[in-house]
């Protein structure tokens, strides 16, 4: 039931990409639809010396990807260069007696960077959730430290390189990554990213309506205004088995718009961690440490649509916990569903550059 929690937030998570995909009515503007087969091959980046020993592998798999590509059914479409919309199956062989193979299922959206009359260049990026055959396990699969769990979080992200052949059928290539990992809901959790390289074919299965032109839309207000956003997120620390446990947070923002899809934000961030705290109880660490934590963080919002997509970068103002080996600096990408014009449901993954420490589930309130 521990993964009940990583379960919801991916669901959650690509209810964004999946509403986006089925925003088109069978009486609007048909799209045109493709199916592409990926072959690649890659290594694992050792970003953990504790994983020294599973990066020695060269992965191989396929991904099969069903996708739409827009026409400006709605005003972003048009806004964002007409960008694909695909939900991409994805089988990984590690080729590795511990990490064994992962299935994968990662609805995406795809940006064009650079689009002529026969190729292009775009740029795919997704989340979604994966199945690992050989998790960590204390007497059958210790060796395993990067993924401590069966289901994870999966995700996305590739530059693709395409030229079409005939009307119907398209060629590229492609350099992507992949990231596994639980968030530290089941330790042990190091996570695994992998780069992998390889070659594309797609075949279209429908012709879509021809691109419609919206024009640009200006700003309505410029003003700054204040965010609220509590969370939750759960989690482990020490040693695999033990209890998971919350942790409370709570961030303040104060935002300035600056077009109508682009929003940054400068603010601060605190958390009562709980996990942290028992911790510190068990290994008899009080002195000298603190299970509450301040930050201060700068970051981006991208409207799509209800929803968005958030990136920041956050520097930790207090945390005295420094036998945990994180660092100062942090990373947070998030998805926000927007369901009024103040009020939005939040998901976050909480990094240290490539070393997940939580994802945390939240809502936030607009001043």
């Amino acid at each position: 039931m521990k993964m009940y929690k990583l379960i919801v937030f991916t669901i959650a998570a690509n209810l964004n990409y999946l509403a986006l995909f089925a925003q088109p009515q069978p009486d609007k503007l048909p799209y045109t639809s493709e199916v592409e087969l990926m072959l690649f091959q890659g290594h694992i980046m050792m970003h953990h010396s504790k994983i020294g020993h599973l990066a020695k592998s060269r992965p191989r798999g396929f991904k099969l990807n069903y996708v739409k590509r827009t026409n400006g059914q709605q005003y972003w479409q048009s806004r964002y260069g007409y960008p694909d919309l695909g939900i991409s199956f994805s089988y990984q062989n590690h080729r590795s007696h511990q990490l064994g193979h992962s299935l994968s299922v990662i609805p995406y959206i795809g940006f064009y960077m650079l689009r002529g009359k026969r190729s292009s260049i775009k740029l795919n990026m997704g989340t979604g959730l994966a199945y690992h055959t050989r998790p960590y396990h204390p007497t059958d699969n210790n060796l395993n430290l990067a993924l401590g769990s069966a289901l994870s979080a999966a995700l996305y992200l590739s530059f693709q390189y395409q030229l079409e052949i005939t009307p119907h059928l398209r060629t590229g290539l492609f350099v992507h990554m992949d990231h596994y990992s639980n968030g530290a809901f089941k330790k042990p959790n190091s996570g695994i990213n992998l780069v992998q390289g390889g070659v594309s074919i797609a075949h279209k299965i429908q012709q879509g309506a021809e691109k419609k032109e919206w024009p640009k839309k200006l700003l309505k207000s410029r003003r700054l205004y204040l965010s609220f956003l509590p969370s939750i997120s759960f989690k482990e620390l020490g040693p695999g088995g033990r209890n998971t446990d919350p942790c409370y947070n709570l961030s303040v923002n104060l935002n300035k718009p600056l077009t109508q899809v682009s929003t940054l934000n400068v603010g601060l961030d605190g958390s009562y961690d709980l996990a942290l705290k028992r911790w510190i109880a068990e290994e008899d660490l009080e002195d000298g440490q603190d299970h509450k934590t301040l930050a201060f963080t700068l970051g981006h919002e991208l409207r799509v649509s209800y929803f968005a997509f958030i990136t920041q970068l956050g520097y930790h103002l207090y945390r005295p916990d420094i036998t945990l080996d994180f660092q100062d600096f942090f990373q947070r990408y998030g998805l926000r569903v927007y369901v009024s014009p103040k009020i939005a449901l939040s998901g976050n993954l909480k990094t240290y550059f490539g070393k997940a420490e939580q994802i945390e589930w939240g809502l936030l309130f607009r001043l």
